[in-house]
């Protein structure tokens, strides 16, 4: 009956349209997983498809796209270094406009960058249009074991808005699994972000058209993002372009919690529809993702300013001087003399060298792991292992050639 109903209200749509209208039928799995093989294979020199593991019932492979200059030819050490954007869909398998988000993102970005390589340069984006195959196939929320997978992530797993009775299809609900990470869907998909030097982490559903924080930050269960100027920032940004609003979520131990509370992404879910099918209007699919589509562009062509950036202003071998040109503070700066607590957005500074590294903290957020977001600059200006100032090619050439001028005069 589950897959009667949506068919039949299709149906009826397509015969009451006026002449003018067209429906646009969104993909399913099996079309999705072809379509987007297909897409990175016309771009063989800076896309790679692959698979991820079974999902839990219907052993349904979990897919994703990898997207960065000259691919093939990174090491998987290099690959991981670079600045990511992650965007994923279908955490919940009825939100069938939050699949067509992330397929349409990834066609922007992959003719954008064949058409201008700067596009691309420096940074890399991972897309899995699919994160619960089983649930997208039958037009479920949930997954095969009736788990909502957007409340299964271990960071404050199941602290608010979540329940402990398993759901079921057609009715669905927000059963966070029996322990945290249960789910082999919600295992790929933080298998998969472990694998990247994480900067912002979109995940895609519908329902509500706006913008949800990663976790409370008011009322119940409130606590400060740590990094909160960076996402106020962002956000009006968001909201400049694409006119939708930010919220509290609705529940915990969803993937965003996770993405920045674990990985230090600059994580949102972007609510990208307000309909779970595509309806029968003048406009297409695109046209009706068309705002939130120009939020993920505001994103990806600002990614390495999310968080502390700090730009080489002016450098010889005693000192550096920094612009911080991100939209987040900088922290801990340090060139091994003193340490610079904080570098505000458009602050300049002047730092004193020790050490031929510039290093610094882009986010406040620590992660489950050390170091996942320190920055570090080679400076060009070097020092000795003396902490004296070794003498650039341009003073030795000057000095070279005032010796041979002086010795020239003597001769005379």
């Amino acid at each position: 009956m589950k897959y009667i109903l949506p068919f039949l209200a299709l149906a009826f749509l397509a015969f009451s349209a006026q002449p003018s209208e067209a429906v646009e039928v969104l993909h399913n799995y099996y079309s999705m997983k072809e379509d987007t093989e297909e897409l990175a294979n016309q771009y063989p020199d800076i896309a790679i498809y692959s698979e991820h593991g079974m999902s839990t019932g219907l052993d349904l492979e979990i897919f994703s796209v990898d997207v960065a200059l000259n691919i093939t030819e990174l090491s998987q050490e290099e690959l991981e270094a670079l600045p990511t954007m992650y965007i994923d869909g279908a955490h919940h398998g009825n939100e069938g406009m939050s699949v067509e988000a992330t397929f349409l993102f990834l066609q922007d970005v992959l003719e954008r960058s064949a058409a201008n390589p700067d596009y691309l340069a420096g940074k890399r984006l991972v897309v899995t249009p699919v994160v619960n195959p089983d649930g997208y196939l039958q037009d479920c929320r949930n997954n095969w074991n009736g788990v909502d997978l957007n409340r299964n992530y271990p960071y404050m797993w199941g602290m608010y808005g979540t329940s402990d009775t398993r759901g079921s299809c057609p009715a669905s609900g927000t059963y966070r699994g029996p322990s945290e990470g249960s789910e082999i869907e919600t295992q790929v998909n933080m298998e998969l972000m472990r694998g990247m030097n994480l900067y912002v982490y979109f995940s895609a559903h519908t329902g509500s058209n706006d913008i949800v924080l990663p976790w409370k930050i008011t009322g119940e269960f409130a606590v400060p993002i740590a990094d909160w100027d960076l996402y106020e920032y962002f956000l009006n940004e968001s909201t400049n372009v694409s006119g939708l609003t930010y919220r509290d979520p609705s529940g915990a131990g969803e993937s965003i919690a996770w993405g920045y509370g674990a990985r230090t992404g600059v994580s949102v879910i972007v609510e990208v529809d307000d309909m779970q099918w595509s309806p029968i209007e003048l406009t297409t699919i695109r046209g009706a993702l068309s705002n939130e589509l120009l939020m993920y562009d505001l994103a990806w062509e600002n990614l390495e300013l999310f968080g502390g950036h700090l730009e080489i202003v002016y450098e010889n071998p005693s000192s550096v001087t920094v612009k911080n040109i991100g939209w987040g503070a900088a922290y801990n700066v340090t060139a091994g003399s003193e340490i610079i607590e904080i570098i505000e957005t458009g602050e300049t500074k002047k730092i004193n060298k020790k050490s031929n590294v510039l290093s610094y903290k882009r986010l406040i957020q620590e992660g489950e792991e050390a170091d996942l977001t320190l920055m570090s600059v080679n400076l060009t200006a070097i020092i000795n292992t003396d902490n004296e100032a070794t003498p650039s090619i341009n003073f030795i050439s000057i000095t070279l050639c005032l010796a041979i001028v002086s010795t020239l005069r003597r001769r005379k």
